[in-house]
């Protein structure tokens, strides 16, 4: 199963890691890394597309969850009934969200072996491709294991932790949680723990920054980074939407609506959609 793992996910990553940092003027490590990462999300974009509008699905239908809580006052098999029936008359998978992530899920156990061996000049001779072999910065750390340089921008050493990258990987991780994490209604006390998660995260991405080869804390900052411009994307066309779906709703009401109206409608759910994140 290792070696399937190994042979399937990691090795392929590992040779688009090593192509880039090899055709990549300078030979930045970090630079490699944060392109690498890029090509990664935009690959995997109708998997995150699909994910951020079942938690958008989610978030909308909130207000009435609390109500069917509040209503079944505890009543575990009354309340799953009814959420069943809300999920069905919305046309919502509940679990919709979590088959992309678990996709993404050995991908990203990969990227971490990757980062991990890349660091390891040895890992070359046995994950590299033969034509990788003979790039010319791959076969200068064949040759020499001294010649592979892991730094970024030239000083910062990537096989060693940063505080300054961890500190910057919780910050960008409390913006991508933060975007997608509903209001909590008073009283929720369930909704309340799931928003404390927006804290708890960043903390738990910054000490284990701390303790890991700081690598790994750059793919963090930049697939944070990426998926912050995604989710924005998706929330900016749900606004774009209903802009759209305003005149037509009043023109069959026989009515014209006002730019007035139109803004703001827009405007609220622009600041429902924020305040929702």
């Amino acid at each position: 199963m290792f070696q399937f793992f190994q042979v399937i996910l990691v090795q392929p990553l590992f040779n688009l890691l090593a192509v880039i940092y090899a055709v990549l003027p300078g030979h930045d490590f970090g630079v490699a890394i944060i392109i690498m990462t890029i090509i990664l999300r935009l690959l995997l974009w109708p998997l995150v597309n699909k994910q951020l509008h079942s938690q958008r699905a989610m978030q909308k239908i909130q207000p009435e969850v609390a109500r069917i809580r509040t209503e079944t006052k505890g009543d575990r098999q009354k309340e799953s009934v009814m959420l069943m029936e809300l999920y069905r008359e919305k046309g919502i998978n509940p679990f919709g969200s979590l088959l992309p992530l678990l996709i993404q899920l050995p991908i990203f156990i990969a990227l971490y072996a990757v980062l991990r061996d890349m660091i390891k000049p040895g890992e070359f001779a046995q994950l590299a491709y033969p034509f990788v072999k003979h790039l010319g910065a791959i076969s200068d750390i064949l040759a020499n294991g001294g010649a592979f340089h892991p730094y970024f921008l030239g000083f910062i050493d990537l096989t060693k932790p940063s505080v300054g990258l961890a500190a910057l990987a919780a910050v960008t991780q409390f913006f991508q949680t933060k975007m997608l994490s509903p209001k909590s209604p008073q009283g929720d006390a369930q909704a309340q723990a799931v928003a404390s998660m927006i804290y708890i995260f960043p903390v738990v991405t910054f000490l284990i920054g701390l303790s890991l080869p700081s690598a790994l804390a750059l793919y963090w900052i930049t697939t944070s980074a990426v998926a912050i411009l995604q989710q924005y994307l998706v929330l900016q066309r749900d606004v774009e939407e209903l802009e759209e779906a305003v005149p037509r709703v009043a023109a069959k009401a026989g009515a014209t609506p006002s730019k007035k109206q139109v803004k703001k409608t827009t405007a609220k759910k622009g600041s429902a959609g924020k305040g929702g994140a």
